[in-house]
Order: C-alpha cells, then sequence, then structure tokens
C-alpha cells in the first residue's frame, strides 16, 4: 500500500469517525451552516425553478449555485433532518431540481437521473 492511498483511507475513517462522534442535533446544524456559507460563496439563494407540473416549462436561468447544487440538497436536507423546516425542505427540491438540470447539461445522466428519482420521491 502507498503512503498516500494509506492516508487517504485512515483519512476517510478518521472524518467518519468525527461525524458519528457529533450528536445528532449538533451534525444537523453543521450541515445547516454548511449549507448557508456554500450558497451565500456561490452568489446567494438560487431563483425557484419552474413547476414540474406546468404546461410549458421554461428552462431555468444558470445560477452560479448549480455547479454545486447537488451538494446543497444534501446539506439542506441533511440539516433538516431532526426536526422538519419548510425552508429547507423548499431548498432540497429546489437544489435537487437545479442539480437534475445541470447534470443533464453535462451529460452526466446517471447523476441527473438519480436527482430527478430523488425529487420525485419528495413530492
Amino acid at each position: 500500500m502507498h503512503a498516500e492511498t494509506a492516508y487517504l483511507f485512515r483519512h476517510t475513517l478518521m472524518r467518519d469517525a468525527a461525524y458519528q462522534l457529533q450528536l445528532p442535533g449538533d451534525r444537523a446544524k453543521l450541515h445547516g451552516l454548511a449549507f448557508q456559507i456554500m450558497e451565500q460563496f456561490h452568489g446567494g439563494r438560487a431563483p425557484e425553478p419552474p413547476p414540474l407540473d406546468a404546461p410549458n416549462p421554461t428552462r431555468i436561468e444558470p445560477h452560479p449555485t448549480d455547479a454545486v447544487a447537488a451538494e446543497l440538497a444534501q446539506h439542506a436536507a441533511l440539516a433538516g433532518a431532526i426536526a422538519y423546516d419548510e425552508g429547507l425542505a423548499a431548498a432540497h427540491r429546489r437544489y435537487l431540481y437545479r442539480a437534475a438540470e445541470h447534470a443533464g447539461a453535462n451529460f452526466r445522466w446517471e447523476e441527473s437521473s438519480a436527482c430527478w428519482r430523488e425529487l420525485a420521491s419528495l413530492q
């Protein structure tokens, strides 16, 4: 085993162990903080996408958060995991939609499909 591989393996184990040591409420708060920081760093809240059942849906306008939309969706979901928060639930859906669109526009079909399936399960 090369030194770099050993380091990455140990680093991953340490990161996971440290994550599991956090109380669930504290983890949710940290995910909420990560969500807020990432969103602000990438230009603020993305506009709401058109409704999924719109008869003639328009393409969403690109936004700087699109590149990290999947991560934002995950942080929003994990931040709201302890207590349901409609704002976080809406952010989770918004960024899943944007992540699906962004992945599809970049020919990452599996990622796009996974985001669409997760979004459909929330409806």
